[in-house]
């Protein structure tokens, strides 16, 4: 149990809510806890709705009868738990590392508290998710109570919930990074309640190079016609950040889950999708399932064929550029209509292969073992790959493999001569592009 959790002896609840493309907000459900059981209750207005917008596809049934019986269960692990941690969707909304942190110590609670976490950025999560604490006056509404009364719980009193801190956000990840909106040319980290539309992502003292690896990576991968996200450096002066910062140098990224206007759009990783938990985002046995993501993409895209090559071209352009870190919440999905999912654009694109060399050789063993299987991952291995997800005309995806293999080795090296990539990032690609990796060698 969590310290905060500890010295509150009510049940706790949020409203939840989604907002839509047009600018409308619908309330969906409450997230509650009481001692260490954390549940999802879904609204019976939504339970009932087969037009209701898309929380997740972990929420979504072999049909309607399926979809609601996962959204009114009292016992299934995607809407109840009991051991203080959420279900791997909500679980998978908070940040990781020393983001985790500060948020913990804006909303003064403990980082292992997620309903407190949740409820401090609940309004700048990733997609179209808002959450907010509602009126103790109002008495702990009948779909939490209904719940934990099920479970054989004497519910007697609602527990007091702060509102979301002002500035507070929720994005995954381990790298420093803050949400901003910008401001004439500055971009600003007070947001005054409002949503931020970009992420600032901050270098670090171990890889100073941080920021100009990653844009190398967007201009690599966007030179291949890939749908990559909006991506700039900045300088220190532009950005208005909330504590001292030593880099001169930030990567300022246009969220693709907000609109120009300030709106948002849903969207969820496919740790979320698939049911992961942020500690096994790199999947199980350091394999991410890249069959279960094609079929997603085959059978519920309203643009499969688009979304299936992209994926696979981004598969072999990550191997070429040695994206070891491209784990289950680095891909995600969009719904642009908030109820069919899209591949959304690609993001951290960052060549981690090139780290290897700047520290010592027992560092980065997840992504030095994962490295080694895609050095090895051979055109077999993607043919394979192609026919276990059962896609059709997978001869097809594999000339559009061979395809994207050609054009990196014909475009990227005079992008990598170019000012601004780091050394090391270019050693690394160009040995790639040599025959460093097997895709490469047997492309001809």
């Amino acid at each position: 149990m969590s310290t905060s959790a500890a010295f509150n002896t009510g049940i706790r609840y949020l409203r939840m809510h989604l907002h839509a493309p047009d600018g409308g907000r619908r309330a969906i459900g409450y997230l509650s806890q009481y001692g260490d059981i954390l549940r999802v209750s879904f609204d019976e207005a939504y339970i009932a709705d087969p037009g209701r917008p898309t929380l997740s596809l972990a929420y979504r049934g072999a049909d309607e009868a399926a979809t609601r019986a996962i959204l009114a269960s009292a016992r299934d692990t995607r809407v109840s738990r009991s051991d203080g941690h959420w279900p791997s969707y909500f679980q998978n909304l908070l940040p990781e590392g020393h983001n985790r942190e500060r948020l913990a110590q804006q909303r003064g609670c403990a980082a292992d508290d997620e309903f407190e976490l949740l409820a401090a950025a609940g309004h700048d999560l990733m997609g179209a998710l808002e959450v907010e604490p509602v009126p103790t006056a109002e008495g702990i509404p009948d779909t939490v109570r209904h719940w934990h009364t099920a479970l054989g719980l004497d519910v007697l009193e609602p527990g007091f919930v702060e509102m979301p801190v002002e500035d507070a956000a929720a994005i995954p990840g381990v790298v420093t990074k803050f949400s901003a909106v910008q401001d004439g040319r500055r971009y600003v980290v007070r947001r005054h309640g409002a949503a931020g539309s970009f992420i600032l992502k901050l270098p670090s003292t171990r890889h100073p190079d941080l920021v100009d690896n990653e844009f190398t990576g967007y201009r690599l991968c966007g030179a291949l016609g890939l749908d990559c996200a909006e991506a700039s450096v900045i300088g220190r002066a532009d950005a208005d950040l909330p504590e001292q910062v030593r880099f001169e140098q930030i990567l300022a990224v246009r969220r693709f889950d907000r609109t120009p206007e300030g709106g948002r759009i849903h969207m969820e990783e496919f740790a979320q999708v698939l049911q992961y938990e942020p500690r096994q985002k790199y999947g199980r046995g350091l394999a991410v399932d890249w069959p279960a993501m094609l079929r997603v993409l085959d059978r519920l895209s309203p643009n499969p064929v688009a979304d299936v090559r992209e994926c696979v071209r981004r598969i072999v352009a990550f191997i070429l550029l040695g994206n070891s870190d491209a784990h289950l919440k680095n891909w995600a999905l969009r719904y642009p209509d908030g109820v069919a999912p899209v591949l959304a654009p690609l993001y951290d694109p960052v060549c981690v292969a090139a780290f290897f060399e700047d520290v010592p050789a027992g560092d980065y063993g997840v992504n030095r073992a994962i490295d080694a299987k895609l050095r090895a991952f051979d055109w077999p291995a993607l043919d394979a790959l192609l026919r276990s997800a059962g896609l059709l005309r997978p001869a097809r995806l594999m000339a559009i493999a061979r395809d994207t293999v050609r054009q990196a080795q014909a475009e990227w090296p005079a992008l990598l001569a170019q000012d601004g990539t780091p050394a090391s990032v270019r050693r690394c690609v160009e040995a790639r592009l040599a025959g460093g990796v097997a895709l490469a060698s047997l492309a001809s």
